[in-house]
């Protein structure tokens, strides 16, 4: 997963780490860093140090949203917190829903392939800005329903995280 609302027009490197309390040791900590390569795809690796796991994370967006269409993205990354193993596949459509509706809304639905589970799942939620730096977002990976809020600024994010709506975590990111 990228560093969700940071904003630097140059930058190709993303790096962030996750703390997530009363989770399982895959996925109490996670770091990631990402590299882009292109405008519209990003590769990278994610490190699970509670297990000693290295996986692959990729973010292509094969469409980019405009003012009628949404956005497309597909990627990969471990699968849903929670897991003990593997590797999730995903499609992702998601549209910002301001110009129509003056809300500051941005609603996503996909389509993920978990190997742990092996079988599809239908990650679904909406993020929504609260000014110029906030965010929040209500998601849910197919499974469980999780809720967080954003604080972005320059090339920083911080992101506080509630698994499950109970479980407390903190992701912090930058962008160089």
């Amino acid at each position: 997963m990228a560093v969700r609302g940071t904003a630097s027009g140059n930058a190709k490197w993303e790096v962030s780490h996750r703390y997530l309390t009363g989770q399982i040791d895959r996925a109490t900590h996670r770091t990631i860093v990402m590299h882009q390569l292109r405008p519209s795809l990003k590769l990278g690796v994610e490190w699970n140090p509670g297990v000693d796991e290295i996986g692959f994370v990729a973010n292509w967006r094969a469409v980019s949203e405009s003012q009628r269409r949404p956005a497309v993205i597909l990627g990969t990354s471990s699968d849903r917190i929670g897991t003990a193993e593997g590797q999730s596949y995903y499609v992702t459509v998601s549209k910002s829903l301001h110009e129509r509706t003056g809300l500051p809304i941005a609603p996503y639905a996909g389509v993920s392939y978990s190997t742990f589970e092996n079988r599809l799942l239908y990650p679904a939620g909406v993020n929504v800005a609260i000014g110029a730096r906030w965010s929040a977002m209500l998601m849910n990976d197919g499974v469980h329903t999780h809720v967080s809020a954003t604080y972005a600024w320059d090339r920083f994010a911080v992101t506080l995280l509630a698994v499950e709506r109970k479980d407390l975590g903190i992701t912090m990111g930058a962008r160089f």
